[in-house]
C-alpha cells in the first residue's frame, strides 16, 4: 500500500510556541475578499494555501467538501464572509475607571 506524504497537515503547537503563520491563506483571501462580498456576504469561504474555495451555506457543507478535496489533515482556514473583519479581542473595560471618558 503506497502512502502519501502530506506536505500542509495543520501544526500542533506546544504550550509556548508562537501562532502559525497565516499571511498566505489571509492575502488568499483579501484578494477575492471584493468579489466574495459583492456576491456571497454571510457565507463561509474555504482557504487552503493560496485557493478561495467556495462559498458554502454552511460550516459543515464548507468542512465536507474540504476534506472531500484535501484531506482531514489538510491545512485549512473557515472564515465568514464579511465586508470587513471584526476585531479579533476586545479588552473588558471598566466604564467607571478614571481614564474612560463617556462620550453623549
Amino acid at each position: 500500500m503506497e502512502t502519501r506524504e502530506i506536505k500542509d497537515e495543520w501544526i500542533v503547537l506546544e504550550e509556548n510556541d508562537p501562532p502559525p503563520d497565516l499571511a498566505r491563506e489571509n492575502a488568499a483571501f483579501e484578494r477575492e475578499r471584493p468579489r466574495l462580498v459583492r456576491e456571497h456576504v454571510g457565507k463561509i469561504a474555504v482557504i487552503h494555501g493560496d485557493e478561495v474555495i467556495g462559498p458554502f451555506a454552511t460550516l459543515m457543507e464548507a468542512e465536507t467538501e474540504a476534506y472531500r478535496r484535501f484531506g482531514v489533515n489538510a491545512r485549512l482556514i473557515f472564515p465568514l464572509i464579511t465586508e470587513k473583519d471584526e476585531p479579533e479581542w476586545v479588552s473588558n473595560v471598566d466604564i467607571n475607571h478614571p481614564s474612560v471618558q463617556r462620550i453623549d
